[in-house]
């Protein structure tokens, strides 16, 4: 069968055809790249805010990050990668406005009792925060920006504030725990922490370890301590160094290269003769740590003692376990903590200096780890002890009874890292002096 011969103007036309379809399909790869690189190649020098703001993050149901206007975004929902670390902890981003980049710890400090019937400016929690412990601790604080908190009662129901102070750290806010989700959010960790707002009977509130709110602060004249989740506002113009915003790749701010121990932040993870320890506090004379986890004997089991046999036990048997050459000497307070010293956290009972000790109220990091001695007494008439417990919160134990131990040694400063990142599943490896 004879084939047909296209007619002139048939070729011209498939021709371009053919033409127009390479354009489409040019057109829509070029589309394709030039998306694909504006939602997920970073360019370099770029800001912590428009990494987490790209469109590609934005959601409009579910859990994830919203979008209210060019300025505003939150989170909210349960399963969101929302993980930053920066100075030696874990933080969670809770949301981005003019201000700045808000963001919470992901687990609590310390614990505290927040104070006899006061607001939040007046509360021990807020000396704690600002004014001693928490952000005197924080590396690289300029990042952190000053701003408003609320320092008024609120209804839980209609949420106005109407009076406000300025300050570096503040807490999480009843709105802004509702907002995110509640019990079904990323602010739920299943532990009691306090909130920013007080009730008009100026009792604060607090989130409990099912997740709901209450402002239960005490029974007749004992005050109830719970976690200390710090709340900042990081700089809108925070640079962006890496990750993904999961608890396996969170962002990272922070570009740490030195080498001495002391040059690095607080909270930080190291193996040290043998042992996980974790940064408690920098001084001009040494470096705190506090174990990671428990003293075990030779079976790998957490050793149980009474108080009072504790820092015996650790200043004989567990610092012979040690060598001493890099160790330092040092001054601690065993406190009283109660409504007669008015729950002042650094109300010294007594002083001690030796090579071990254990950690007490208001130390860094006490709630990492619960069962186990403070430092620091309820009552020393009946021999009473505060101990921690897993949902953050501070129990009074007989001193006869046995709990576990969680030492503190101080380091020199000279000691140098070998390796490692800081993290608790890559610690700095210590070792000798520069």
């Amino acid at each position: 069968m004879q084939k047909k011969k296209l007619k002139k103007w048939e070729k011209i036309f498939i021709i371009m055809s053919i033409i127009i379809i390479f354009i489409i399909i040019g057109i829509y790869a070029y589309r394709l790249v030039f998306y694909y690189k504006k939602t997920n190649i970073i360019p370099e020098n770029a800001k912590l805010k428009d990494v987490i703001t790209n469109q590609v993050n934005i959601v409009y149901s579910g859990d994830g990050l919203y979008k209210i206007d060019d300025y505003n975004y939150y989170y909210m929902g349960k399963e969101v990668s929302n993980y930053l670390y920066y100075s030696g902890r874990m933080w969670r981003i809770i949301s981005i406005d003019d201000i700045g980049i808000k963001i919470i710890t992901d687990n609590s400090e310390s614990s505290l009792v927040w104070g006899n019937n006061t607001n939040y400016l007046e509360s021990n929690v807020y000396k704690w925060l600002n004014e001693d412990k928490f952000l005197n601790s924080i590396s690289n604080n300029d990042k952190i920006v000053s701003t408003k908190w609320c320092n008024t009662a609120i209804d839980i129901n209609d949420y106005k504030c109407e009076t406000t102070t300025e300050a570096k750290v503040g807490l999480l806010t009843i709105d802004e725990y509702i907002k995110s989700g509640g019990v079904n959010s990323y602010l739920n960790n299943e532990t009691y922490f306090w909130t920013l707002n007080t009730d008009t009977n100026n009792k604060a509130y607090y989130v409990h370890s099912e997740g709901g709110i209450n402002n239960e602060v005490s029974m007749d004249t004992l005050f109830y301590s719970y976690g200390i989740r710090p709340v900042i506002y990081i700089d809108n113009n925070t640079p962006f160094l890496s990750g993904k915003g999961t608890i396996e790749d969170p962002y990272i701010i922070d570009n740490n290269q030195e080498i001495m121990i002391n040059n690095h932040s607080v909270g930080s993870y190291l193996t040290y003769q043998n042992y996980t320890w974790r940064i408690m506090e920098i001084t001009d004379n040494y470096t705190l740590l506090v174990l990671d986890g428990y003293i075990e004997d030779n079976d790998k089991k957490p050793i149980k003692l009474s108080y009072a046999k504790s820092l015996n036990y650790l200043n004989n048997e567990f610092l012979n376990t040690l060598k001493k050459d890099n160790l330092v000497k040092f001054d601690y307070n065993i406190t009283e903590y109660n409504n007669t010293s008015s729950y002042n956290y650094q109300k010294a009972k007594e002083k001690q200096t030796n090579y071990v000790t254990l950690p007490k109220v208001g130390d860094l990091f006490i709630n990492d780890y619960s069962g186990n001695w403070l430092n620091s007494y309820d009552s020393i008439k009946e021999k009473l002890i505060y101990t921690t417990s897993k949902e953050n919160t501070l129990f009074a134990d007989l001193s006869s009874s046995e709990n576990y131990l969680r030492p503190i040694i101080a380091i020199s400063n000279g000691l140098i890292i070998a390796s490692g990142d800081g993290t608790k599943n890559k610690p700095y490896i210590v070792g000798d002096t520069k």
